[in-house]
């Protein structure tokens, strides 16, 4: 008998805080998808240049990526003063915190009688799974390649989009019809959300080296839409070189100034792993601009990073 672990933390009835909710973490960063290419949404590019000044965003960040230490908790007035530092006002902030509490993405909790927010549960496992894929840098070495078929009934067919659309973001281009392909780095990220979202008896996963007929280059450009994510990549460039051109000339680090530069940087680069899956260097056009924009996240995340989160505590004990 298979074995099921139920849905993703985020897509269950509900959570540990006991709010009922949906899916409401990936319909908040979900890509959407297209036959046959997967696809961006329109207007993902210009998108990564607005993105890192977004009050949702930033807190979604703010949260992701200085709260765990903090035992995942921050009290409304040291979010505010972190917005504050981000050009946000107070009301903004209030209101987007108000709707993270609606998704379930946020819970409502005092400590020594300060008033303040929590991640979920689920909120958390998931930013604890993306750390890897985010904020570590990795090889587009060739492993070979991952299918994914499946086959799930008319009758349950919001469970079969919901498992489209986690593959696209996971980094899968559909082939044909049921048939999926990815880099084969990802195969315990597709196994983990085969139990995830209980496909394990709709859903075949293999190993694969592609033969024939098309050359694979000619095959891996009609599967991934890479004009799009080289797109994404120039937009993130272009937001953020003359910010790594500043702190590469030897700038002071001073905390706040480095908590609001890797802040947006951030922001902006958090969705670009996941739209972009990885694909092996050989199979990508001659300096593939992905390479770049990794090198300007990677270098702001070294210089600034530290700092910036010793700005979050100091604010955190005003």
């Amino acid at each position: 008998m298979r074995r099921s672990i139920g849905l993703h933390p985020l897509q269950r009835t509900s959570d540990r805080d006991g709010s009922s909710h949906g899916d409401p973490l990936h319909r908040y960063l979900i890509c959407g998808y297209c036959s046959p290419v997967a696809s961006v949404i329109s207007g993902e590019a210009s998108d990564l240049l607005t993105r890192s000044t977004r009050p949702q965003s930033l807190i979604f960040t703010i949260y992701g990526a200085y709260s765990r230490p903090l035992e995942g908790w921050l009290s409304v007035s040291a979010l505010v003063d972190l917005m504050n530092d981000l050009g946000i006002e107070e009301a903004t902030v209030r209101s987007a915190l108000s709707r993270f509490k609606r998704r379930g993405i946020l819970h409502a909790e005092k400590r020594s009688s300060l008033a303040g927010y929590a991640l979920s549960y689920g909120a958390r496992q998931t930013f604890d799974a993306g750390d890897a894929r985010v904020l570590e840098p990795r090889s587009n070495q060739n492993k070979g390649w991952l299918l994914a078929a499946f086959s799930i009934p008319e009758s349950n067919r919001d469970l079969r989009y919901r498992l489209r659309s986690r593959l696209i973001w996971m980094g899968f281009a559909q082939v044909t019809g049921g048939l999926w392909i990815a880099p084969a780095q990802l195969e315990n990220e597709v196994l983990e959300l085969a139990r995830e979202l209980a496909v394990t008896d709709y859903l075949d996963v293999f190993r694969a080296e592609h033969l024939a007929f098309k050359p694979t280059v000619e095959a891996i450009a009609s599967w991934w839409d890479l004009k799009s994510i080289a797109s994404m990549h120039e937009a993130f460039i272009d937001s953020q070189s003359d910010v790594a051109r500043k702190w590469s000339k030897g700038t002071a680090v001073t905390p706040v100034a480095a908590f609001v530069d890797y802040t947006k940087a951030l922001t902006s680069w958090r969705h670009l792993p996941y739209l972009d899956p990885g694909l092996p260097a050989e199979y990508l056009p001659k300096d593939w601009v992905g390479m770049k924009s990794a090198d300007i996240f990677f270098k702001l995340k070294k210089e600034l990073a530290s700092a910036a989160m010793e700005h979050v505590k100091q604010t955190v004990k005003r």
